[in-house]
């Protein structure tokens, strides 16, 4: 299979605060991107006169009640630009109440999406805990989010993000080999595995395998960050282009290749002191010249 069939490229609305949709969607028909992630959040009312920024205010401020309102309008723009809604990336997770959760679900339907990304429940990360328990609770509460997912054709997605309890390969194959790959998936999240520390491609592919749905692509390295009061340096990690990354992309596109199936590339790319769109033309052209070395 060619590898720009199957790997299409993707971009998250959150890399792009200084766009609307409208110069969202135009820049991503001129760069041959096919998968729109919908970034539905609340801007805080403080942050709202602020300048323009990843995490923060947005020129696209789409709520979750406004996909669930404007949906089908802003599905219907994709599609005459030749692209899907592919995914929505809400700051959502899994032990959310069903209320809560089913407005995002009627959103990512409206908007076309074929998957919603849910985090794991937060665990207490400064002291230790009773892990099979955890587990059994995450799980019971994925079970109730496939459950509500459903009825709207939509597929539960955990984003392997560091911090979260599905950080790494055996973490995240704890919770999803309870489920079929058709409601529970994994997003591969390459940036965040640098945090992680290493991460080894063929192997998390492996463990992974049937429920690998996406990857997020962008890049991270590690820094030596500040020392604290006996003298011991904490780590640091620091976003960059996708070719300065801590992780040699060639060999997780390599693994990836070899499920031989469709795995869209989901560009996240949050290089410091650069506008979106230019971070989304580097690396969108970066990963075309390496997909196309391989197909060659």
């Amino acid at each position: 299979m060619n590898l720009r069939t199957q790997m299409p490229l993707g971009v998250t609305a959150v890399m792009l605060p200084e766009l609307d949709f409208d110069e969202q969607v135009a820049l991503c028909k001129q760069l041959n991107i096919t998968h729109y992630v919908y970034r539905p959040r609340v801007v805080p009312d403080n942050q709202k006169n602020d300048a323009y920024t990843n995490w923060g205010n947005h020129k696209f401020d789409l709520t979750p009640d406004k996909l669930v309102e404007q949906g089908a309008e802003l599905r219907k723009k994709l599609q005459a630009a030749g692209l899907q809604g592919y995914c929505t990336v809400a700051r959502l997770n899994a032990d959310e109440t069903d209320d809560m959760l089913t407005v995002h679900l009627r959103g990512a339907a409206a908007g076309g999406c074929q998957s919603i990304r849910i985090g794991p429940p937060a665990y207490p990360s400064d002291k230790l805990f009773d892990f099979p328990a955890y587990l059994e609770q995450a799980i019971g509460h994925y079970r109730r989010c496939c459950d509500l997912a459903e009825p709207y054709g939509l597929k539960v997605v955990i984003e392997m993000h560091a911090g979260n309890s599905a950080a790494s390969p055996g973490l995240a194959r704890h919770i999803v080999e309870s489920f079929d790959p058709s409601e529970l998936g994994v997003i591969l999240d390459l940036p965040n595995f640098v945090r992680e520390g290493f991460v080894q491609p063929t192997l998390t592919v492996s463990v992974l395998g049937k429920w690998v749905d996406h990857v997020h692509l962008g890049g991270n390295r590690q820094v030596a960050g500040e020392y604290d009061e006996l003298g011991f340096r904490k780590p640091g990690t620091q976003m960059c282009p996708l070719t300065e990354t801590g992780l040699y992309v060639p060999a997780w596109i390599d693994a990836i290749a070899q499920l031989e199936r469709e795995v869209p590339l989901i560009i996240e790319d949050y290089t410091p002191a650069l506008p979106g769109a230019l971070r989304l033309r580097n690396t969108a052209d970066a990963i075309t010249r390496l997909l196309d070395s391989k197909s060659a």
